[in-house]
């Protein structure tokens, strides 16, 4: 078992115990399938639309990453995508503070199906959690809809609405508490539900217990954790970039420079990342300054394709280090996901030691999985034997006892 500070000391573990194979692999895994329907529902969005689809390649490449204006049906495609995003990183970050849950009781070599089948069985939990949250805002504020139309009654609408505006703003102020809540359900949720196996009361109890009891504390992690998320996937980005280089020199040792450029040029071509305008101008200007130091700028701003080297074979050779290229961006997020996972696991493991004077590591887990196969695992036939056996055990005195009695007679 680990033996941690319980305090803030314990967040800069995350990059260590982020920096794990298997928890890379876990969330690479859970981020490129999230990635992969949220693409083809965006892409499928656009064209729905009536967006022609070559419009959607030159601003976006493979993934769209912000709507236009859309119609109603291709805003609910958009939303299904979205959905399908975030519950396959919930889903994703259960199974990495699951996998970070048990090195920190000791099993290093707790195994990524044992993580998987546990998400499976508790993961829903984290979905949950913050959806009956939303719904109860959304019953609110519905509320508060039908309140605003008593205000068309002639006079008593205008009375009304006089009296019940202390209740109003009361409510007003508890929907404000309950976003706070739900951005913290969907924070720590996964980490919750990893550590504890809590079911879908439990989560939001802990989460309302967090943010009531240690809110300072909860804030001040947090914001050390995505400090150190930012600095995992800055450090890895620079080495990812570096080793791409790397290998061009590599082969520029063997191969034609001109034939090598070309691949890699009409490689760089299919990458492209759009931020949403909704990020601050400064968060532009510091991923553009970031992603020019190491040489990476073409991420953000393609060039455009040039023939290909030898015809079909550079272009499928072009296109196909193009998505090598996504894959080596997704597993710099990756790290940076995994960072986040294990650090919220700590985040909470401490806060639980805070608020209820209780170490979690030292809580032995039911192995609900043994317990369901004891009882399932005896077929009813076996049963139905030892049944027989046991009833001819105790026949068996009876029918000596008779004999015996035949006998004397």
């Amino acid at each position: 078992m680990t033996n941690l500070h319980f305090n803030f000391k314990d967040v800069f573990r995350a990059a260590r115990l982020g920096f794990s194979a298997k928890k890379i692999w876990v969330t690479f895994i859970g981020f490129l399938c999230a990635f992969v329907g949220y693409g083809i529902l965006s892409y499928l969005a656009y064209l729905v639309a009536g967006i022609d689809i070559g419009q959607i390649w030159d601003t976006f490449r493979l993934v769209p990453m912000y709507p236009v204006e859309w119609p109603w049906f291709s805003w609910l495609i958009y939303i299904v995508g979205v959905l399908w995003w975030i519950c396959i990183s919930l889903f994703t970050g259960v199974a990495v503070s699951k996998i970070t849950y048990e090195q920190l009781k000791g099993d290093d070599f707790y195994e990524i199906k044992e993580a998987i089948k546990f998400t499976l069985r508790c993961g829903k939990s984290t979905i949950l959690a913050p959806l009956v949250l939303i719904l109860f805002m959304v019953i609110l504020i519905f509320m508060g809809i039908v309140l605003a139309l008593i205000l068309w009654i002639p006079y008593l609408g205008q009375l009304f609405f006089a009296v019940m505006a202390i209740p109003t703003f009361a409510v007003c102020m508890f929907i404000l508490y309950l976003v706070i809540v739900t951005i913290v359900c969907f924070l720590i949720g996964p980490s919750i539900v990893g550590t504890t196996g809590n079911d879908t009361f439990d989560t939001l109890f802990e989460s309302f217990s967090v943010i009531n009891d240690q809110p300072w504390r909860f804030i001040t992690y947090e914001v050390i954790l995505h400090v150190l998320v930012c600095l995992g996937i800055g450090i890895l980005g620079l080495f990812a970039a570096k080793a791409i280089f790397l290998c061009h020199d590599v082969f520029a040792i063997i191969v034609p420079l001109e034939k090598l450029d070309n691949i890699f040029m009409n490689a760089a071509y299919y990458v492209k990342i759009a931020l949403p305008p909704i990020y601050p101008e400064n968060i532009h200007t510091m991923l553009i300054e970031y992603l020019d130091n190491i040489g990476m700028v073409n991420i953000l701003f393609p060039g455009e394709y040039i023939p290909a080297y030898e015809s079909w074979a550079g272009s499928i050779s072009s296109f196909i280090l193009g998505i090598i290229y996504y894959f080596i961006i997704l597993f710099v997020v990756s790290f940076g996901g995994a960072i986040y996972w294990a650090g919220n696991t700590l985040i909470f493991t401490v806060l639980v030691k805070k608020k209820d004077d209780k170490n979690l590591l030292e809580i032995k887990e039911e192995k609900l999985d043994e317990i369901q196969d004891v009882a399932t695992t005896e077929p009813s036939g076996e049963k139905k034997e030892d049944k027989q056996e046991t009833a001819e055990k105790e026949s068996k005195p009876k029918r000596t006892r008779k004999k015996k009695e035949s006998e004397d007679a």
